[in-house]
């Protein structure tokens, strides 16, 4: 109370008991914060903030005993990821992803996730799979805002292992936010070309893939993923527009994947394409391709095959691209 006597809120009692809960919660003191909400809905059950409280402690709560019984290490890292995915659809469905509930337990399960996958690469737990425990490791942190340590842990495990999509993509994230645009539209790129259903959407926020996803749900009504449209429309509407020298043996690849997928295109009748994810793949590797023949090894004839083999595959795509282009 001030000097006037008026309440401040810093007297609110539900709102100080509010943030101690909030608090116990992002420390994973579930039982506490549970036998506090106890007492604040007691006083007022309709409290902003209380119930998504009260629903995240007691998940949480019901699932402390398994915890604890796992030794740690891998499989505790393990059953929080898993349970993770399983309140994150009941926070979905209770409309609770905005919540301070839902940030504070988010704090701690990732900080806790990440401190076991740590532990158990550094014990060489599962030595086959270090390369996994790294790569989970570096989505932890990188759900926890934590971009440098991201970045650090993932740029040692692709000294192994560089062609992951999963891991660029994860890469590309945390150097957006980073503020080095360029490096991480690259990595989206490349992780887009190697496999796009490896991209977990649901944890990117860089705003050009997001307008990308955007860009295809509305233009693309009814093509099933939209990760797959996501590179295409990336190289046309000029939003992953950084490029990187390729070297003869990839060159070569893509030309092996775009034969292998031509075949498979011409035995597939109307509803098997529609049902598939051939079109844009098959595109994406054109595009690459495309790529080469008019920024690093020039050659118009390859140019002007390419082109006249995408507007055959999607006509009202690349008519208005390559018209366009021309202006």
């Amino acid at each position: 109370m001030d000097k006037s006597g008026q309440l401040t809120f810093s007297d609110d009692p539900l709102l100080n008991g509010s943030n101690d809960v909030l608090q116990l919660i992002k420390e994973g003191n579930f039982q506490g914060a549970v036998d506090k909400l106890d007492k604040l809905m007691n006083i007022d059950p309709d409290y902003p903030g209380l119930i998504d409280s009260y629903r995240t402690a007691k998940f949480w709560l019901n699932r402390d005993h398994e915890q604890r019984s796992l030794p740690d290490g891998k499989k505790t890292a393990d059953f929080l990821m898993k349970e993770w995915e399983v309140y994150d659809e009941y926070a979905e469905s209770k409309q609770m992803r905005e919540s301070s509930a839902y940030r504070s337990v988010m704090v701690h399960i990732f900080y806790a996730a990440s401190e076991q996958y740590r532990l158990a690469f550094v014990k060489q737990e599962d030595a086959t799979n270090d390369f996994d425990l790294l790569l989970n490791l570096g989505a932890c942190f990188l759900r926890l805002g934590d971009y440098e340590k991201t970045i650090e842990t993932l740029e040692y495990a692709s000294k192994s292992y560089n062609s992951n999509a999963r891991l660029l993509s994860l890469l590309a994230e945390a150097s957006f936010h980073m503020g080095d645009v360029p490096k991480s539209l690259w990595y989206f790129r490349e992780a887009f070309f190697i496999d796009p259903l490896e991209v977990d959407l649901s944890i990117i926020k860089a705003s050009p893939v997001l307008d990308l996803a955007e860009m295809v749900r509305t233009e693309k009504k009814g093509c099933g993923d939209v990760r797959e449209w996501i590179p295409v429309y990336g190289v046309i509407r000029d939003v992953l527009y950084v490029r990187k020298n390729l070297q003869e043996r990839q060159i070569e690849s893509i030309k092996e994947q775009i034969f292998s997928l031509e075949a498979n295109f011409q035995r597939m009748n109307r509803d098997q394409i529609e049902e598939s994810n051939i079109v844009p793949r098959l595109i994406n590797k054109y595009l690459w391709l495309l790529d080469f023949y008019e920024f690093q090894s020039y050659s118009f004839d390859n140019i002007s095959q390419i082109r006249t083999r995408l507007v055959q595959i999607d006509g009202p795509l690349f008519e208005d691209y390559f018209r366009n282009q021309k202006k």
